[in-house]
């Protein structure tokens, strides 16, 4: 492209400066042979024609994009987002050369199957005779270059009875041709046509962060005609959800992704590249983008590298994606190109609603208030209570109801019958589900003895050596620590080394438990006071230390979000 520039200019100086003929025929057509050469073949056509958003994030996408720009970046990622999409891409460089991408992809038996297609022109390269005298041009030629794409992807755990989760696997088998039309048969003899292969991993690692590698032009299978091999290029990184649903930092209305490529190049001296790029959306159907792509350049000390910045935005609507990007190529100002591209992907319908209430005019409804449950109260339990909300929730959510007289008693010890209760009700299990458990103390007519058989069954408690199982025995603080240790899956260490509580040795039995118990706020209300481990565990506490745990934290945020009536 910048070449055929390079050559015409050279023509028409070599029309007025015979010095330069001889120079002029070398130049024109060595740079007209780069353009199909190997060492062309380092910027090969899938470089620019990955799509107008990962060109808009500095064309880093190893860490998976999800959309159909994956078949042409990284494969793996086809598996980020089920269903039918869609993307391509037109235009020219340099007003020169003109470029087409277009991909689909979809679900099948075997995973994510896309297929695509890049190629690029140059029409009218002129063909040059240079004599003693004169240069002529003595006729035109176009050159075309294009792959063909076969994309598959799939979840890993899909063919290993392995436990491998949120790796996926993905690949490209592609079918390459180049080469001129006119110009004569030793231009054509340049036409070729090879195969070639990559390879793509993607792994989740957690709910903000993937970790990716792309692996491409792994090798050529056959070749015809001229040499047509790509370098091997090696691509590791991640994309990163900063902000968002589900992000590293929570936000429900705005978002931002970072994406990050560290690039090898196989080849002599080829400096390794960075690309890096930022995703925000400000709304959920604009997309900003900001980013830098790093490109081997020649210099005067061999091959170093350029900083391109790029920029772009996008829009979604009803899941059609309209996506701009401008990206800047080296110092040179007619290198810098605008590129545009269209896709679908499932949109997403709060989306939807959201842009049709916008151009029709309407204000979005205001936000339902959701009434909140009366709690409640006892007469015993002043308002200012230290674990007053916690008795009135486990209270009106019938966990821990109070007597029938209109007080909780919250000074009362618990017993291990009753705690029993406590813990089954708050799990929600149901009785019938589990096989009784027969202690010799304990009657079938004791009503906390189907709870005591499901505690028992899940681990929470359990009886005494004697087969007993001592339900009406008053609750210990250390016992209560073990028990909520274990209701709430802590893991407990064999031994600690230093003291959880001045007055709680470190080899007493408890002291492990009462450790990851503390560390989790079990037991906040306590704050560095001694922990009495033999005082009897009061109903006030048992709200106070049940409320606490990451299991009835969620339930009651979930209950007081209940709609009433």
């Amino acid at each position: 492209m910048l070449t055929l520039k390079l050559g015409r200019v050279i023509i028409n100086i070599v029309k007025n400066n015979c010095y330069f003929k001889f120079v002029a025929y070398f130049v024109f057509c060595s740079l007209s042979l780069v353009f199909s050469s190997p060492v062309f073949a380092v910027v090969d056509l899938t470089d620019i024609s990955t799509g107008a958003r990962p060109l808009g994030m500095g064309n880093a996408y190893s860490g998976g994009l999800d959309d159909a720009s994956a078949i042409f970046t990284n494969p793996a990622a086809l598996t980020l987002s089920n269903g039918l999409k869609f993307t391509s891409m037109s235009g020219s460089l340099l007003a020169d050369a003109n470029y087409l991408q277009v991909g689909i992809a979809n679900n099948s038996a075997l995973g994510m199957i896309g297929i695509g297609y890049v190629g690029a022109g140059v029409g009218g390269i002129p063909i040059v005779s240079v004599t003693a005298s004169t240069v002529e041009v003595t006729g035109l030629s176009n050159y075309n270059n294009g792959m063909l794409f076969l994309s598959w992807a799939s979840e890993l755990n899909r063919f290993t009875s392995l436990k491998i989760k949120n790796v996926s696997v993905g690949a490209n088998f592609k079918y390459l041709f180049q080469g001129y039309t006119g110009g004569g048969t030793t231009m054509e003899a340049d036409n070729g046509r090879g195969y070639n292969a990559d390879i793509g991993l993607l792994w989740q690692t957690s709910q903000w962060a993937r970790l990716g590698l792309d692996a491409k032009n792994l090798f050529t299978f056959s070749n015809t005609g001229s040499e047509n091999s790509l370098p091997p290029v090696l691509r590791i990184g991640g994309s990163f959800k900063i902000l968002g649903d589900k992000a590293f930092r929570q936000n429900e209305d705005q978002e931002i992704n970072l994406m990050l490529d560290y690039e090898l190049i196989r080849g002599d001296n080829y400096p390794h590249a960075i690309h890096t790029g930022v995703e925000y959306y400000p709304l959920e159907i604009l997309a900003l983008r900001f980013g830098l792509d790093q490109k081997p350049k020649a210099d005067t000390a061999g091959v170093g590298l350029e900083n391109n910045f790029t920029a772009g935005l996008g829009l979604n609507l009803w899941g059609f994606a309209f996506d701009y990007a401008y990206h800047q190529y080296g110092e040179i100002g007619e290198n810098t190109t605008h590129f545009f591209s269209i896709g679908y992907l499932d949109y997403k319908p709060s989306a939807k609603k959201k842009l049709i209430q916008k151009l029709a005019g309407s204000p979005l409804p205001p936000p339902i208030v959701v009434p909140k449950p009366i709690l409640k109260t006892y007469t015993d339990v002043p308002e200012n209570y230290w674990a007053g909300r916690p008795i009135e929730y486990l209270a009106t959510m019938n966990i821990m109801p109070g007597f029938s007289d209109g007080t909780f008693r919250p000074d009362l010890p618990v017993t291990r019958g009753e705690l029993a209760e406590i813990l089954v009700k708050a799990k929600g299990f149901k009785l019938s589900e589990y096989k009784r458990i027969y202690y010799s103390d304990l009657r079938t007519s004791d009503p906390a003895a189907p709870y005591i058989t499901v505690a028992v069954a899940r681990k929470y408690m359990q009886g005494y050596s004697n087969n007993t199982f001592r339900s009406e025995k008053v609750v210990t603080r250390a016992e209560a620590a073990v028990i909520f240790a274990n209701f709430s899956g802590l893991y407990v260490k064999d031994k600690i080394q230093e003291k959880v509580f001045p007055d709680m040795p470190v080899v007493h039995t408890s002291s492990p438990a009462l450790a990851s118990s503390k560390e989790v706020g079990l037991f906040e209300y306590l704050s560095d006071q001694r922990f009495n481990p033999n005082a009897p565990l009061t109903r006030a506490e048992a709200a106070e230390i049940l409320s606490k745990t990451e299991y009835m934290k969620e339930k009651i945020k979930n209950f007081i979000s209940m709609p009433i009536g």
